[in-house]
C-alpha cells in the first residue's frame, strides 16, 4: 500500500512543482541521493517513505524551504534564504554557496528564452568584478561594516582569495550567457559610490593615492558600461537592455530565469544576498522588475543622447572624488 501523509504529499508536490518533467526529477533526485532510479520511483510512488536525511539534502540541493512545504496553502508566506558568505574567512563552505548559484548561472546557456535582470543601486559583482581595485573596495566595506576585526581594518589589508577570484571569473561568464539581461540603474549609484569613499579616506582607511588608484579604475568602469550600453550587447552577441531609473530603491534586487532555474536575489549586507527559487516570489518580483521601466530611460542601442547625458553626469561626480 503506499504510503501517505500530508507532509509527504506537499514534500512531493513541491519537487514536482520545482521540475515538472518526471524523467528529469527522476534523474536530479538520483544525482542527489545517489540510489538506483527504481528506488527513486519507489519513493515518488509512496511505496517507501522518504526519510529525514534525503529530504533534508534534497531541499539543500533543489533550494527548497521545509518551512515553506509546510505552509503551501498560505500566499502570504513564501521562502527566502540569506546566503552568508564569508569573504573574510573564505573556505571550503563559502565556495559551495558560490559554486551552487555559479550551476544555476549555467543554465542560461544556450537558451534563447533565457534573462538576467537587475534594478541595482549598488554596482552587480557580475560587473565590477573584472576591475580589481574597485571589488576589493565593496570587500573592504563588507568586511569593515562585518565589524569582526579585532582592530579597525585598512583597504590596503584586504586581497580576494585566489579561490575567490577564479569562482568570481566564472561568474562573470555565466552572466554574459543569458539571450538577454536587463540592467535598471538607480540614478543615484555612482552619487552614493562616491559618497562611500570619500568617508573612508576622511577617516583615514583608505590613503589619497588609494583613492586616486580607485578613481581612475571608476573612470574605466564608466568607459566600459558605456561601451556595453552603446553597443547594447555582450561581446558574444547576447543582448543587454540597459536602463537609468528616474526613481530610486532601497536596494538592488535581481532575477536568473531559464527552463529550469527561476532565482530571485534580494542584496543585503554590500555583497551578501536574500535568495529564493520560490515561484511565487519570482514571478511577484520579475512583475515588479519590469514595470520599472516604466519610470526609467532606455539609454542601449538607440537612446544616444540619453546615454551621453547620463554617462557625463556620472563622469562628473567621479570628478568630485
Amino acid at each position: 500500500m503506499p504510503y501517505r501523509d500530508e507532509t509527504f504529499e506537499l514534500f512531493i508536490a513541491a519537487l514536482k512543482e520545482k521540475i515538472p518533467e518526471r524523467g528529469k526529477l527522476t534523474n536530479k533526485l538520483v544525482e542527489i541521493l545517489m540510489i538506483e532510479k527504481e528506488a527513486i520511483h519507489r519513493r515518488l510512488r509512496g511505496e517507501v517513505p522518504f526519510i529525514f536525511s534525503e529530504i533534508a539534502n534534497i531541499c539543500e540541493q533543489l533550494g527548497l524551504s521545509m518551512d515553506s512545504i509546510l505552509s503551501r496553502e498560505s500566499t502570504k508566506c513564501r521562502p527566502i534564504q540569506l546566503k552568508m558568505v564569508d569573504y573574510v574567512h573564505f573556505n571550503e563552505e563559502d565556495a559551495r554557496l558560490l559554486e551552487n548559484f555559479l550551476e544555476s548561472l549555467r543554465t542560461v546557456k544556450d537558451c534563447p528564452n533565457s534573462e538576467v535582470g537587475g534594478a541595482l543601486n549598488i554596482i552587480p559583482q557580475s560587473l565590477c568584478l573584472g576591475f580589481i581595485h574597485l571589488y576589493r573596495f565593496y570587500l573592504f566595506k563588507w568586511r569593515y561594516q562585518a565589524g569582526e576585526d579585532p582592530f579597525i581594518i585598512h583597504y590596503k589589508d584586504v586581497q580576494p582569495p585566489q579561490r575567490l577570484r577564479e569562482i568570481n571569473q566564472q561568474i562573470i561568464e555565466a552572466t554574459q550567457e543569458a539571450a538577454s539581461t536587463y540592467l535598471i540603474w538607480d540614478n543615484m549609484t555612482f552619487t552614493n559610490l562616491v559618497n562611500d569613499i570619500t568617508y573612508f579616506t576622511t577617516i583615514n582607511l583608505i590613503t589619497p593615492e588609494e583613492k586616486e588608484i580607485i578613481k581612475q579604475e571608476i573612470y574605466e568602469f564608466l568607459d566600459y558600461l558605456e561601451l556595453l550600453a552603446a553597443r547594447g550587447s555582450h561581446e558574444n552577441g547576447n543582448k543587454v537592455h540597459f536602463y537609468v531609473s528616474s526613481i530610486t530603491f532601497e536596494t538592488s534586487m535581481s532575477y536568473v530565469e531559464s527552463p529550469e532555474v527561476q532565482m530571485t536575489m534580494v542584496k543585503s549586507f554590500t555583497l551578501n544576498d536574500a535568495t529564493s527559487t520560490d515561484p511565487k516570489i519570482f514571478e511577484k518580483m520579475k512583475k515588479w522588475m519590469h514595470s520599472l521601466k516604466r519610470t526609467s530611460t532606455l539609454i542601449s542601442e538607440s537612446g544616444e543622447m540619453q546615454r551621453i547625458l547620463f554617462f557625463d553626469k556620472q563622469r562628473r561626480i567621479v570628478d568630485t572624488l
